[in-house]
């Protein structure tokens, strides 16, 4: 931890006045430790959905700013998340990604924890002479957990907000994409895991949310030919939508065409229509009927991404549904963890389709995916250099667009979706959670 003298001086990282950002943020050392420390640690995280461990005993093993846990389903169906260090000597304990287990016993001693995470046996009880207190000696538990359509996050911070209150307005947009059946969504398969070497908050701003990028980075040949939507629509949809900026630094931006381009539901199947119509708003169901993709990002980590795409270039889009983490590993890298999901009312054959679709567009090897990784990398590769880190990341565009009331939608909208506005107010609201000691 920093000593208070030695603080940054945060309002020259991030200049509110200019939008200039110092390019230390995304390669410092010091400023990522006090990023686990300020914003990791504190911060409502997403852990896991709960389709992944429908059944008690069922566990996946995940990160937490920088440190490991085991989200698992205890006896009673209520879900806990565990730090997966044995209270002995801080083994870990649960070394597979998934699975089912009635007990969780240590490699090293065996001591041995039941699916609530509290201690059994030490296998050498007697050696205590009745002293050790098994009640606490358990797993660690995580302060706070709490789900939102069926969505499981985390804290370490006790006197953290309640997750309702964390996510605000971005449940509307959350339930729109995640939420939007009585069923609610099912994970398709394991999450995919992959290394990236680039900054967390380079993915968080990407999704949260850079248009400006669309056009050089992604709107090529190959991309175009997946692109569900003619190109006409798609140029019109980039001009015609707004971009939203939601209290706690969370941020969307849903691509919608005009009416005279609008696709129904694009890329969404027809028989769930009628269980949309029951569950969603008016608001939430016009901004699903014309949308052809939405991102958007859940400070500091969860983004999600759908996308209309055209697998089999017979004119029948599939909007592949895919929630994401920027897990930091440092400074310099992040584990980038995807999942993909679809309604639970869906066919088995209009679910292989969503996955296809989210694994071929945002997948590790995903055609948009690649063009994003190469870019975030280089910026990491660059600014990691003496002369280059000591530049700044321009997000002056932010500066020239006041908020707009003509969006149906919750929050701070600002029209078009192209200028950095939320990018720009996802970085303030990041300064004003490191400066908090």
């Amino acid at each position: 931890m920093l000593m208070r003298s030695n603080e940054p001086d945060w309002d020259t990282l991030v200049d509110d006045g200019s939008a200039r950002v110092s390019r230390q943020i995304f390669v410092d050392e010091a400023i990522h430790a006090l990023e686990i420390e300020r914003i990791f640690n504190r911060c409502w995280l997403f852990v896991g959905h709960e389709s992944e461990i429908p059944n008690p005993g069922d566990y996946v093993t995940r990160r937490m700013g920088s440190d490991q846990v085991i989200l698992m389903r205890g006896p009673d169906s209520r879900v806990g998340v565990f730090l997966n260090s044995c209270s002995h000597r801080g083994v870990k304990v649960c070394r597979a990604d998934s699975g089912h287990a009635k007990q969780l016993i240590c490699p090293y001693h065996g001591w041995t924890y039941d699916t609530a995470g509290q201690l059994l046996t030490t296998g050498f009880d007697d050696f205590y002479a009745g002293k050790l207190d098994k009640r606490a000696n358990g797993l660690k538990a995580v302060a706070q957990v709490d789900t939102h359509g069926g969505l499981i996050f985390a804290t370490f911070d006790p006197q953290a907000v309640s997750l309702a209150q964390y996510l605000g307005d971005s449940r509307f947009y959350l339930d729109l994409y995640f939420n939007r059946t009585p069923g609610g969504m099912v994970v398709l398969s394991p999450p995919q895991r992959w290394v990236v070497r680039a900054n967390w908050k380079m993915g968080a701003l990407n999704f949260g949310t850079d248009n400006q990028h669309l056009y050089p980075t992604h709107l090529g040949p190959t991309a175009m030919e997946l692109i569900g939507v003619p190109t006409a629509a798609v140029m019109a949809g980039l001009g015609s939508s707004h971009q939203v900026s939601l209290a706690g630094g969370h941020g969307t931006v849903s691509t919608v065409v005009p009416e005279d381009h609008v696709v129904p539901y694009c890329g969404l199947h027809q028989d769930l229509v009628g269980l949309y119509e029951k569950t969603l708003s008016p608001a939430q169901l016009d901004l699903l009927r014309r949308n052809v993709v939405t991102v958007g990002n859940i400070f500091p980590h969860l983004a999600w991404i759908q996308p209309a795409l055209d697998l089999e270039r017979n004119g029948k889009p599939v909007a592949g549904g895919t929630l994401r983490i920027w897990q930091p590993l440092g400074p310099n890298a992040m584990e980038l963890t995807a999942w993909y999901l679809a309604e639970r009312e869906a066919s088995e054959e209009w679910r292989q389709k969503v996955l296809e679709a989210g694994v071929r567009g945002f997948g590790m090897t995903g055609v948009f995916e690649e063009d994003d990784v190469d870019v975030w990398s280089s910026v990491t590769d660059v600014c990691q250099g003496s002369q280059a880190r000591q530049g700044q990341a321009s997000f002056e565009t932010a500066l020239n667009f006041a908020p707009v009331d003509d969006f149906s939608g919750p929050g701070t909208a600002y029209f078009p979706m192209l200028p950095e506005c939320e990018q720009f107010n996802f970085l303030k609201h990041w300064k004003g959670l490191m400066r908090t000691p």
